[in-house]
């Protein structure tokens, strides 16, 4: 795989390597033992295959991976089941014939994607259009791994085949991925998806989720949301209807601690109050040059903006480039911590970082949506909306969409 760009986070290769209970939970979580052949594109150091081997027999698996020395090339020297471990990049044009398997065979698989985008190659558009997901995205060319590592999975199982995955939050509740959940709710049959604790990978607090779905399959009327709580039990599950897929697909979200904080019937967004959200100008580079204080998620130390970010309504005229004036919130909109750093302008102008959103509301409404976001309620809001592989994100779009308690439109 040609690589592009890679995350801070993970390896050269976009790997992020699950600790033994997410594979515990996946393999589990795909019921009983097929009968044929297994594969993992991408295998990595091996866990997902490896657990899989200690409980289904009369199995042949089926490694892949880009790099020589990938754990799960010594498998076979570890496992009694039959397995071929091929150095290969996963997403060749010609992977059928390098592995010795034709598409459309294999009984089941499991993987977990490297988060990565990889120089765009001609035939990757034939790999989403194989498996049925070639609209997903507004702009093909722009694809993460992740999404090709589906696809190609899906090429490779037979119908009815099954599929486990580690996943990412921006694909469970991510808005730009809406049509992917679509995609796999209609075209194929999703079945469970489970929220994994935080810290479950490796030098990252990456929020993650296992995926079970079949090629195919006629598609379910609900599908069944768990989450794995910290003392290693699951949840029992939340029957979610297939039509609400698209919107998102995280246990916390849906369950009832956060049924007051998200858009219900009878309830008031942002969006409903006319607020606007809008995000701040300077990136870290341009905050360095400027000639005046510039308001930063590192900045945050209580409900106000410090003295030393005030600036004059007559000088912030002078820039180019968004700014706050009292009673505008600024919320962070990156950080591991994110949650926790809101404040208002109580006075003065305050230029803007790139991390911060501003929302804007009427006069009278200020006092109520400051509370909400201040209180533990909007804490967990903030934290239940938030994606992201490594520190978290929060969205324009989330953020007007989050209900406050007491407001009426």
């Amino acid at each position: 795989m040609a690589l592009a760009t890679a995350s801070r986070y993970s390896d050269p290769y976009g790997r992020y390597y699950t600790r033994g209970g997410a594979a515990e939970v996946l393999v589990s979580a795909m019921g009983r033992a097929p009968k044929g052949v297994v594969i993992d594109l991408g295998a990595g150091d091996g866990a997902l295959v490896g657990e899989a081997s200690r409980r289904w027999t009369d199995v042949r698996f089926i490694t892949v991976d880009i790099d020589k020395n990938a754990g799960s090339s010594r498998l076979l020297e570890q496992a009694n089941s039959s397995f071929s471990h091929h150095v290969a990049d996963a997403l060749d044009a010609q992977l059928a014939q390098k592995i010795g398997l034709d598409v459309g065979v294999a009984h089941s698989a499991l993987c977990n994607p490297p988060y990565i985008r990889p120089r765009w190659r001609s035939h990757f558009g034939q790999i989403l259009e194989d498996a049925r997901l070639s609209g997903v995205f507004p702009h093909i060319k722009c694809v993460p791994a992740d999404i090709l590592f589906i696809a190609q999975n899906l090429r490779f199982l037979r119908p009815g085949g099954k599929l486990g995955l580690i996943l990412p939050d921006g694909i469970i509740a991510g808005e730009k991925c809406g049509a992917l959940r679509h995609a796999l709710t209609t075209e194929h049959r999703l079945e469970r998806v489970i929220e994994l604790p935080r810290r479950m990978f490796h030098g990252t607090e990456a929020k993650a989720y296992v995926v079970v779905l079949t090629k195919q399959g006629k598609s379910a009327d609900v599908i069944a949301l768990q989450r794995l709580e910290a003392d290693g039990s699951l949840t029992r599950p939340l029957d979610l209807p297939v039509d609400e897929a698209i919107s998102r697909l995280d246990y916390s979200f849906h369950c009832a601690p956060a049924q007051d904080v998200f858009p219900r019937r009878g309830h008031v967004t942002l969006r409903d109050l006319g607020a606007t959200v809008a995000r701040g100008t300077f990136s870290s580079s341009e905050r360095s040059a400027c000639d005046f204080p510039v308001f930063h998620t590192t900045d945050f130390t209580g409900t106000g903006v410090p003295r030393a970010f005030h600036l004059s309504k007559a000088r912030a005229e002078t820039i180019d480039a968004l700014y706050a004036e009292p009673g505008d919130i600024l919320v962070a909109r990156v950080g591991r911590n994110l949650e926790e750093k809101v404040a208002i302008v109580e006075r003065g102008r305050v230029a803007l970082s790139d991390c911060i959103l501003r929302i804007r509301v009427a006069s009278e409404l200020h006092g109520e949506v400051l509370k909400f976001f201040r209180s533990q309620a909007g804490r967990l809001a903030l934290q239940t909306a938030s994606h992201g592989v490594g520190a978290k994100f929060i969205t324009r779009d989330a953020l007007l969409d989050m209900v406050i308690p007491g407001c009426r439109a």
